[in-house]
């Protein structure tokens, strides 16, 4: 793997606008740094082959290896040195702005843990992506590397992070009153949108199937009538409030096509939208 030169960012723009900015990035066979005050910048580093050691504050005392990467944060003191014979081979990227430090807090990247990366390739072509940019010092280039940095700290975040999600559990105590609360919250606010009731039902850990056993014993009918009256409920009421208002304005509205709309309408309602609105602004 070729060596990148260094190359340096000098943002024009303070660290309120583009709050994660990239100060340097490069590789290079690593000699022994001792930086006593720290750096001016927060530095994510990449063992591409080789081995070396690191030690903070004077106290911790860490071995790197190939594919591992760690995290120094910027002021701490440092230092770090190779420990084999064979040449130590380290990426870098430094970071800068204002929220460097809180967004890696957030994720859970602490100060000089040794990172497993799991996927090397895929993560080291986007620190390559950012080194092509940083070729350029222009403002397009300073935006597009931002991006490019939040995803690089995603994927590293990622790799390197044994997760698996599972949809929360309700506890048993007071669970029907508790997952219904959570599904008609979500409808409630979401139905006015195209909402797919299986990832509903998926955000409360449970099967569509249960959730409709669920809403028919507390509301005597299926998770999808319920969405459905919703949707009615708010189309009478704006055919009521707007006598000019039109069947397509209502059903985009409602996030659904107006001949759906027409016919969820007189299923419900024993008339047509039309008809009702006819009805209800005769005088």
């Amino acid at each position: 793997m070729k060596e990148l030169p260094i190359r340096f960012i000098t943002s024009p723009f303070n660290q309120e606008l583009i709050p994660l900015q990239m100060y340097t990035i490069g590789s290079n066979h690593q000699t022994a740094i001792h930086r006593p005050k720290g750096f001016s910048a927060t530095q994510v580093f990449i063992t591409l082959s080789g081995s070396g050691r690191i030690r903070v504050n004077g106290e911790s005392d860490l071995v790197v290896k190939e594919q591992q990467a760690f995290i120094i944060y910027e002021g701490v003191p440092h230092e770090y040195f190779p420990i084999t014979d064979d040449p130590w081979l380290v990426g870098f990227i430094s970071l800068r702005g204002a929220s460097v430090t809180t967004m890696l807090a957030n994720m859970e990247f602490h100060n000089c843990e040794v990172l497993h990366i799991r996927n090397f390739e895929k993560l080291w072509n986007l620190a390559e992506q950012i080194w092509q940019l940083a070729e350029n010092n222009g403002t397009e280039e300073l935006w597009q590397i931002s991006v490019l940095l939040y995803t690089f700290l995603l994927e590293l975040r990622k790799q390197t992070t044994n997760f698996s999600y599972q949809p929360p559990k309700i506890n048993n105590s007071n669970s029907c009153e508790a997952i219904l609360e959570h599904v008609t919250t979500i409808l409630k606010e979401h139905y006015t949108q195209p909402i797919r009731l299986s990832e509903v039902s998926k955000s409360s850990g449970y099967s569509h199937q249960h959730l409709n056993r669920l809403f028919r014993q507390f509301y005597g009918v299926t998770l999808n009538q319920y969405l459905q009256n919703l949707r009615i409920l708010h189309a009478v009421d704006l055919i009521e409030r707007n006598k000019h208002i039109t069947l397509c304005e209502i059903a985009e509205e409602l996030g659904i096509d107006t001949r759906y709309f027409t016919r969820l309408f007189k299923k419900n309602m024993g008339m047509s939208p039309g008809e009702y609105k006819r009805i209800s602004h005769y005088h």
